[in-house]
């Protein structure tokens, strides 16, 4: 999270002056890891204790030694002296809509059931000209919170429509020295950004608020259901009649034990990204 929040603030000038965290969120990192990453972006810290400590780890003083001038978090319950008592299942007070230059949500919508109502929530603390950041679960969190969140749901949510332009998607596994994918937008060459992995991968979303609209007036529909399928477009394409090759006659049953196989190899895990539609992500700079 620190990280991806110093390159933002380098790479797409994110403004900081009035940031809310979406849940009161934590560092989950030691201090040393937290001072080299503060280096790598140009911080010099001489006493990094006063960021975080075994007895406080909450991100509040981290932010605003960065930039944040107001620092608030809202949350359902009270547990962490959040600064708005809210659950996000429900409608937001028009008392808090259009307020923030930066929502920030490290891990907490996964959570709420409701989650179109708590995106919207989310949108709406956002004043135009700032952004909305978010990192969420993507593949092999089973079990960790609802849902785990695909490329596409947000490209979809955070369109011109709802007055919002997509930054950055990014993927990347849960490792210190991880590589960061740019994710695209499906299109008519890749109608579904698919892939399987095998550790725990986040998604990161960077999204600027452009605009006061209604949001969500129209449903946000899949791009190859909105844009091919239901417009006729698929029904044009003539169907790919394959060969039956050699490969065809082998029963289903010695490419299940022929594919267990080779999918035990000890294989890096990095080899799953090598899809034509990523590309790396560079941090510092574009």
């Amino acid at each position: 999270m620190c990280e991806l929040i110093l390159s933002a603030k380098l790479k797409r000038h994110i403004n900081l002056n009035n940031l809310i965290m979406v849940g009161r969120q934590n560092l989950h990192l030691s201090p040393d890891h937290l001072a080299l990453s503060l280096k790598k972006f140009g911080y010099s810290i001489n006493n990094i204790s006063k960021l975080i400590s075994k007895n406080n780890t909450f991100a509040d003083a981290f932010f605003k030694e960065i930039g944040a001038k107001n620092v608030h978090s809202i949350d359902a319950s009270n547990y962490e002296d959040a600064t708005i008592i809210h659950d996000l299942n429900e409608p937001l007070s028009n008392e808090y809509k259009n307020k923030y230059s930066l929502v920030l949500d490290s891990g907490t919508l996964e959570h709420v059931f409701n989650f179109p109502q708590a995106i919207k929530n989310c949108m709406e603390l956002t004043q135009v000209g700032g952004h909305f950041m978010g990192i969420y679960p993507c593949n092999n969190f089973f079990g960790h919170g609802f849902y785990q969140f695909s490329s596409e749901l947000f490209y979809r949510v955070f369109c011109e429509t709802n007055g919002f332009e997509i930054m950055d998607v990014v993927l990347f596994v849960d490792d210190k020295e991880t590589t960061f994918y740019n994710v695209p937008d499906t299109s008519e060459a890749h109608q579904r950004i698919q892939f399987t992995n095998t550790k725990p991968v986040y998604i990161y979303v960077l999204a600027k608020r452009v605009s006061q609209t209604s949001l969500f007036e129209n449903q946000p529909l899949q791009m190859d259901y909105a844009e091919l399928k239901w417009k006729g477009k698929r029904s044009s394409l003539k169907p790919v009649v394959k060969k039956k090759t050699l490969k065809g006659y082998i029963p289903q049953y010695f490419k299940n034990i022929l594919k267990a196989l080779i999918n035990k190899a000890d294989k890096p895990d990095d080899i799953h990204f090598k899809k034509s539609f990523f590309s790396i992500y560079n941090l510092k700079s574009n």
